[in-house]
């Protein structure tokens, strides 16, 4: 059985990057982590109290898979066995990323249509 440990991170599209991270930061008193990118597009990483917010450049459009929202979870070891686990209740799996130390991420969507991470391990 699935069971959710904690909202890791809220995945966003940002239409004006900058603009998006001043509001989070100066409104919000979030802390500014990490920059990098994810298929070409700039990423700015900001903790806000215990979870992250991933704000994703869209200024040239919305980004593919954005918005999705991370929720950590006890999980197996194998990803195969979740995914079996997760289609055998009707859920239809997305997409399996392994991350870079170890644990991996699954991609569903809610009922709703809203993209969901479910994470496993460091990630």
């Amino acid at each position: 059985m699935v069971k959710a440990k904690t909202i890791r991170s809220w995945n966003l599209n940002a239409t004006n990057l900058e603009e998006s991270v001043k509001f989070y930061r100066d409104l919000l008193g979030a802390e500014e982590g990490s920059r990098h990118q994810v298929g070409g597009v700039d990423v700015v990483r900001l903790k806000l109290g215990g979870f992250g917010i991933g704000l994703f450049d869209a200024s040239g459009g919305d980004r593919p898979g954005v918005p999705h929202h991370t929720i950590s979870i006890d999980g197996p070891d194998d990803p195969e066995d979740l995914k079996r686990e997760l289609e055998g209740k009707g859920l239809k799996v997305d997409n399996i990323r392994p991350h870079r130390d170890s644990g991996y991420s699954i991609y569903v969507d809610d009922p709703s249509g809203n993209r969901i991470e479910l994470s496993v391990g460091d990630g």
